[in-house]
């Protein structure tokens, strides 16, 4: 089960209208030393990008804020890959060209928590979304550059993230990596196992609370825990249990339709 109970950030009222267009900045300098700190960063971006283009029917322009190249931003770009975020439209280190290369100055800012050494000259938004940091295992003993833990699939780490809401800090422990590869492993295999069974529609009560905690704050935590929930209810069709989790991995990204079709009975 998720390890905190607490719901997720804000987003400003009618951030989320259908078909509408936003234009994000995501603020990463100063972060080459934590690359985990960056990673969720661009995370939550990318939940907030996916709710939007893939639930909402609408449109993210998004602008990464870097420093000038150095050796860690090579490094971000793949594990970002690893974690299936979406690649931004455009790339800067000057906080002047963010709202040109967007086509107007940003609705909605993702900083890290804790200012920067770089917050001077950030893009004035309409909104500002404050990422808290990732506390990973050990203090970070043994990471790598990239932030990602060697011995796990990426997607355990988006998942081990997803399970704090975003203005928390994120405090990763190598039981907590476990488990989150635990429940990936599992939920792939019982969805595959779910698609083999006569179709069902979504279970609707369960979308609309899940879609209504997304638009209110990005709250994976709650969808989280709902998913858990209709894992374990008798009572609910397979077919529909295979059609919401797959609907709602188009924002979770977790790759939870892995091993449909792949597996051998």
């Amino acid at each position: 089960m998720p390890d905190d109970p607490h719901p997720g950030g804000e987003l400003p009222a009618g951030a989320l209208a259908p078909r509408a267009t936003w234009r994000v900045s995501v603020d990463v300098r100063d972060l080459a030393d934590r690359p985990l700190d960056a990673l969720r960063l661009l995370l939550v971006a990318d939940v907030f990008r996916r709710l939007v283009e893939d639930l909402q029917g609408g449109l993210v322009l998004l602008a990464v804020l870097e420093n000038a190249a150095v050796p860690s931003t090579t490094t971000r770009e793949d594990a970002a890959k690893a974690l299936w975020i979406r690649p931004p439209l455009a790339r800067t280190c000057s906080p002047t060209e963010v709202a040109a290369l967007l086509g107007a100055p940003p609705n909605i800012v993702l900083v890290p928590a804790v200012p920067s050494n770089s917050t001077a000259g950030a893009p004035d938004p309409g909104y500002t979304l404050r990422v808290a940091a990732v506390i990973p295992p050990h203090g970070g003993t043994g990471l790598p550059p990239s932030g990602l833990p060697a011995v796990f699939d990426p997607l355990a780490l988006r998942l081990a993230l997803l399970r704090f809401p975003y203005p928390s800090p994120a405090v990763l422990t190598t039981a907590r990596l476990h488990r989150a590869e635990e429940t990936l492993q599992r939920w792939r295999l019982k969805v595959a196992d779910w698609e083999d069974m006569p179709p069902a529609p979504m279970h609707q009560h369960s979308v609309d609370a899940m879609s209504a905690a997304l638009v209110a704050g990005l709250d994976t935590v709650t969808v989280l825990k709902l998913l858990h929930r209709m894992e374990v209810d008798l009572h609910l069709a397979s077919g529909s249990k295979f059609a919401t989790f797959a609907h709602l991995d188009r924002v979770l990204a977790l790759d939870l339709c892995h091993l449909v079709g792949k597996v051998r009975r």
